[in-house]
């Protein structure tokens, strides 16, 4: 058997190695930026705030005023009320839009035409402009008519 100091000295130095453990996992948890949504919907008016937020995962807000596709048919590009075309766009690339439209009835394009929506997603820097791809649907959601 061992002595019963031995024993309170083996004890004590697992709970340290525990403590410090945990306290290193917290440490990590805080200090690393995270790339979930903080929670705050962002308008797409709110240019300067969706330039910092490149990089990151964001929520924003908008009413679509059209959805524009290029010649090539490469993306669907939202466009949305009250700001110019180039200052903030979500892009659908032409890889997820039949996803993306079998969750809209066949025809994201029309559900989310004159509509307010909420896009999350991470802000990418297209051309030093702020845009979202959009590429799954449950990443868009339509706001009910009120």
């Amino acid at each position: 058997m061992f002595p019963r100091t031995a024993l309170s000295t083996v004890a004590l130095a697992c709970i340290l190695v525990l403590a410090s453990t945990r306290t290193r996992a917290a440490d990590d948890a805080t200090s690393k930026p995270s790339t979930q949504p903080s929670g705050e919907v962002i308008d797409v008016k709110d240019f300067a705030k969706l330039k910092e937020m490149i990089g990151t995962t964001v929520t924003v807000r908008g009413k679509v005023k059209e959805v524009f596709v290029p010649q090539s048919g490469s993306v669907s590009i939202f466009n949305f009320d009250g700001i110019s075309r180039r200052d903030f766009n979500v892009v659908i690339p032409k890889a997820n839009l039949e996803d993306v439209n079998k969750a809209f009835d066949g025809d994201v394009a029309k559900a989310v035409k004159d509509q307010t929506i909420t896009v999350t997603g991470a802000v990418a820097d297209y051309r030093g402009n702020p845009q979202i791809q959009l590429t799954k649907p449950e990443q868009l959601k339509v706001q009910k008519k009120e």
